[in-house]
């Protein structure tokens, strides 16, 4: 147990330091300072637990110092020593909740019994903060063990029902094999920042419904399927649940939150034993959700299956590939998808039969140009990135992003000596439009269908500076401006470059500028 002392006065240092038994009492280690301003110093470099400090003093009082204490987060119980009998002080001293409040004069027994007390009530905060962890810990367990448990379920990778059920018993959520459930499929999507991890979204998701949905509290499940869907269990009650509101509500703290967009689901009443193929029709739902709607999508609300592919006119897009008029494909294309999310034909059946059609056509015209380097389409050989251009499938933005990279390809073949400086093109295009999430490599690769290896060595090419480095360096530079310019805080200017940790945004600014995003802020506000 550390304990500082402070006070302006040495002569009262030196006295406590003299009159308290210290050996009684099982303090450790005592650190002494004669201002505020030292004591902050010693409680920034130690670890302190105690504090017994002067009310009055001329760099700042104690008091002062100890609501310095609480904004800075320290656990330190503190001890007030006075000789002004002020109400004032004593008024202030409880609301910040000092351990005590002593009087002087005041004998060096008393002193020492308050630290005494102090001790006992530390043992006891740490113990019961202990027990506390222990538990949560539990819980956090207990909903991990739960969520991994009925995944396997849901998703038909377990079948025994009853043994699913046995184990739920267990966890004390009474489920059985023909209970009536509901659920909402939760889909994530198109984040502005920086993407929370998978752990951090189940336990967010998780507090909100429990924080909406009260009287289901121990009766609701959150189950994370993938990175981009998360299912809400829970049992039907007798009463039926103003579901609709609580998803409105829901939306709105979670996009707030997260800032990303979201597709609410809802299912049928279904009985348990039922669920995985329940699971499906949702799965299914959201997949044909390619224009990425958000909001709430009733049955009625989501894009109708089996509507007639009207396909586009291939043949004159295929002579448009031969007469060189790739941007006139490019975009009477995207005019094409348009129209068909316009319509309301537009689902994942009518953009899987385009994506066939569209890299037949793009495949067969690269056929004809003798100078195209075959590996553009083959895995695992290419440059390019493969996956991303067999699967753009998956929505129309995706789609149309794989028709302006195949056209700019095609129009780079046709002027060879250009087609770098035409990819460096896409990637600092796609980079500056996307400052505000926290951008990967990853990301930048499947948006300009490159392979990440590659790339980076491109990039490192063609502007001899490592794409993080670069990345980094525009954030912040990004951040600077802000900073010298507007009234934003500091906190918003790093989300606003994709940071949603602030200290790591603090430590890449210093390192870059020599100086904090605070003290920037400082100096051009003056």
């Amino acid at each position: 147990m550390n304990l500082l002392i402070v006070d302006d006065q040495p002569t009262v240092i030196e006295g406590i330091l003299a009159g308290v038994n210290w050996e009684l009492i099982n303090i450790d280690k005592k650190f002494t300072a004669y201002n505020i301003i030292e004591a902050k110093n010693i409680i920034h470099t130690q670890q302190i637990e105690l504090l017994l400090c002067d009310i009055e003093m001329p760099m700042g009082s104690g008091l002062d110092l100890y609501e310095w204490v609480l904004e800075h987060h320290y656990t330190i119980k503190c001890i007030f020593l006075t000789a002004h009998s002020d109400f004032s002080y004593a008024q202030k001293a409880v609301h910040l909740q000092g351990f005590d409040y002593l009087l002087q004069p005041v004998t060096y027994k008393e002193i020492e019994s308050s630290l005494q007390k102090a001790i006992d009530q530390i043992k006891i905060d740490t113990t019961v903060k202990r027990y506390y962890n222990y538990a949560l810990g539990l819980k956090k367990r207990e909903k991990e063990t739960l969520s991994s448990l009925l995944r396997e379920y849901l998703l038909a990778l377990k079948s025994d029902v009853k043994e699913v059920v046995q184990y739920i018993s267990v966890l004390s959520y009474d489920l059985k094999v023909d209970s009536p459930c509901e659920m909402v499929m939760i889909q994530l999507f198109d984040f502005e920042g920086e993407r929370w991890e998978n752990e951090l979204l189940f336990y967010a998701i998780d507090n909100i419904w429990n924080e909406l949905l009260t009287t289901l509290i121990g009766k609701l499940i959150v189950i994370c399927l993938d990175s981009e869907h998360f299912i809400l269990l829970y049992q039907q009650q007798n009463e039926r649940l103003d579901l609709k509101q609580k998803m409105i509500l829901f939306m709105q703290t979670a996009e707030q939150l997260f800032r990303c967009k979201i597709a609410l689901y809802p299912s049928k009443t279904t009985i348990f034993s039922e669920i995985p193929a329940e699971v499906k029709r949702l799965e299914k739902r959201s997949r044909q959700n390619v224009i990425k709607k958000d909001g709430i999508l009733e049955v009625d609300n989501t894009i109708k299956m089996g509507t007639e592919y009207i396909s586009p006119d291939c043949n004159k897009w295929a002579q448009y590939i031969k007469e060189g008029y790739y941007d006139l494909l490019k975009m009477e294309a995207c005019q094409y998808l348009d129209r068909m999310t316009q319509s309301g034909r537009m689902n994942d059946e009518a953009l899987r039969k385009f994506h066939k059609d569209y890299v037949y056509l793009f495949l067969e015209g690269i056929k004809n140009c003798g100078n195209v380097k075959s590996d553009l389409y083959m895995e695992g050989e290419s440059d390019y990135n493969y996956e991303a251009l067999m699967n753009s499938y998956t929505s129309v933005a995706r789609m149309k992003s794989l028709i302006v990279f195949t056209m700019n390809y095609l129009k780079g073949m046709d002027n060879q000596e250009n087609v770098n400086e035409s990819r460096m093109d896409e990637i600092l295009d796609y980079i500056h439009k996307n400052m505000q999430k926290n951008i990967t490599r990853k990301d930048i690769a499947e948006a300009v269908y490159l392979n990440p290896e590659y790339l980076s060595r491109l990039f490192k090419k063609e502007k001899g500076i490592k794409l993080s480095d670069y990345i980094q360096q525009e954030k912040m530079n990004i951040a600077n401006h802000l900073l010298k310019t507007t009234n934003f805080s500091v906190s918003i200017v790093a989300s606003k470059v994709g940071y949603s940790n602030f200290s790591h945004f603090a430590q890449s600014f210093k390192r870059i500028f020599g100086i904090s995003p605070s003290e920037i802020k400082q100096e051009n506000h003056k």
